[in-house]
Parts: structure tokens; C-alpha cells; sequence
């Protein structure tokens, strides 16, 4: 009998950690592994979580704001990592993100101002297209000729020490 409650008593105590998200990956890991770089355990996140639609599909929003120290650490990684360039986003990534037009075609969004981003002047990005499951560093030239959307961004404010992150699934 008592074996059997304690079997029992075992799954139901997984069931309930997979329910409850207690073996789901920290937004501060997930943001880490994405961009290559390492957050502070300590960083306060500011984020909006979507995802769950058909497929998975929706969108994360995160922003973390560093103090000097961190941010000169997390600079430091960003400056020592091929895969980010320095501000100005190119032209598709700059509409994905705050609209605009381009060759006739208005391009409507609220991702920058979903996640309180400003317009970045000093900074640095990176964008990893994830379509058809293939993670591939680009400047976002095929973003809007997919037929479906799915990336992961990152934008770094330097002037304001404070990093963007955008997760989209469609």
C-alpha cells in the first residue's frame, strides 16, 4: 500500500512541476542563450510573454536596464562578438520594428513600442532568423518575403544601458 501511494504521490508531484513551468528555462537563460551573451543572475527583466497560439506562435518582449558596472560588462561581450553590429538597424529590421515605407508599401508594427523601445541611435543588434528551423545570422533581407515569421533579436541601447529582446513566432 504504501508503495503504492508513493508512486502515486511521485508522478503527481511531476505532473505538477511540468504543469507549473518548474522545468521551463528562466527568461534570463533564454535571453542569454539567444544573444550570446551572458546577463547578470541579479537583472531585473522586464518582459511579455504571448507565445502559446497554434504552434507556439506569439510574441516575447524583454528589456533590461543595467547598472554602469553591468553594462560595461555586458558592452564588453557585445563588442567581442562578430555576430552583433553597431546601429544603424538595417532598413527590413528598422520596419519590423517601428513601421514605416518602403518601395510603395507601408508597413505597420508596435514591437518597438510594445516593449518601451525608443528609436536607438548608439547601440549595436543582432537578428537570428529562425525560419524553417535553421538559426542564421542576417540583417533581416528576407523578412518579409517569408511566409512566416519567426526570429530572435536583440537590440542594446549604449547611450541608455538597456537591452532589447524580441522573440517572434508565426
Amino acid at each position: 500500500m504504501k508503495r503504492k501511494f508513493f508512486r502515486a504521490f511521485f508522478l503527481l508531484t511531476i505532473l505538477s512541476c511540468f504543469l507549473t513551468g518548474c522545468f521551463s528555462t528562466s527568461i534570463s537563460k533564454e535571453i542569454s542563450n539567444s544573444l550570446a551573451i551572458q546577463l547578470p543572475s541579479e537583472s531585473e527583466i522586464n518582459y511579455e510573454d504571448d507565445h502559446g497560439g497554434f504552434h507556439g506562435d506569439g510574441v516575447t518582449v524583454a528589456n533590461v536596464q543595467f547598472e554602469e558596472d553591468e553594462a560595461e560588462t555586458i558592452l564588453s561581450q557585445i563588442q567581442n562578438n562578430k555576430d552583433w553590429k553597431p546601429t544603424p538597424l538595417s532598413e527590413n529590421i528598422e520596419l519590423e520594428f517601428y513601421g514605416g515605407e518602403k518601395n510603395d508599401v507601408y508597413y505597420i508594427s508596435d514591437l518597438a513600442e510594445k516593449n518601451n523601445m525608443p528609436e536607438i541611435t548608439e547601440g549595436y543588434w543582432i537578428f537570428i532568423d529562425r525560419y524553417d528551423g535553421e538559426d542564421r545570422i542576417t540583417e533581416g533581407e528576407e523578412l518579409f518575403s517569408e511566409s512566416a515569421k519567426n526570429y530572435t533579436a536583440g537590440i542594446y541601447d549604449s547611450k541608455n544601458k538597456k537591452l532589447y529582446y524580441f522573440e517572434y513566432d508565426s
